[in-house]
């Protein structure tokens, strides 16, 4: 069951990317591991929009974006695909009314400055 799941992964990120991810998810300590398998368990009763309506995995998102990080970088420090960020990427655009990702990291920025915090 195991292999099959690994070379489904790999069939469907391609053998660099899998490799990539392997490589980084082998690497992590416990405590890295621990929060992986937890960033995705945040509170479920959300608004739906704004910025109290992110999950952590979106604010984990946007703080890398706001530090200047492409989407290839961003998959590979949060152990997912480059088309996972971006429906991230798309869905943090539509709960902020934001268009772009320069606009994202302008807001990200200014509401880190506002709260004397990182972008979150």
């Amino acid at each position: 069951a195991v292999a099959a799941a690994a070379a489904a992964a790999r069939h469907g990120l391609g053998t660099e990317s899998y490799d990539e991810a392997f490589a980084a998810g082998a690497a992590l300590n416990g405590d890295e591991i621990v929060a992986y398998v937890n960033r995705a368990r945040g509170d479920r009763r959300r608004p739906n929009s704004g910025w109290d309506s992110l999950t952590p995995t979106e604010w984990q998102v946007i703080d890398l974006v706001a530090k200047g990080h492409t989407n290839r970088e961003v998959a590979t420090q949060l152990l997912m695909g480059a088309e996972t960020v971006k429906t991230h990427l798309s869905h943090i655009f539509t709960k902020l009314g934001i268009n772009n990702r320069a606009q994202l990291a302008a807001a990200a920025t200014s509401r880190a400055a506002a709260s004397g915090a990182t972008t979150r």
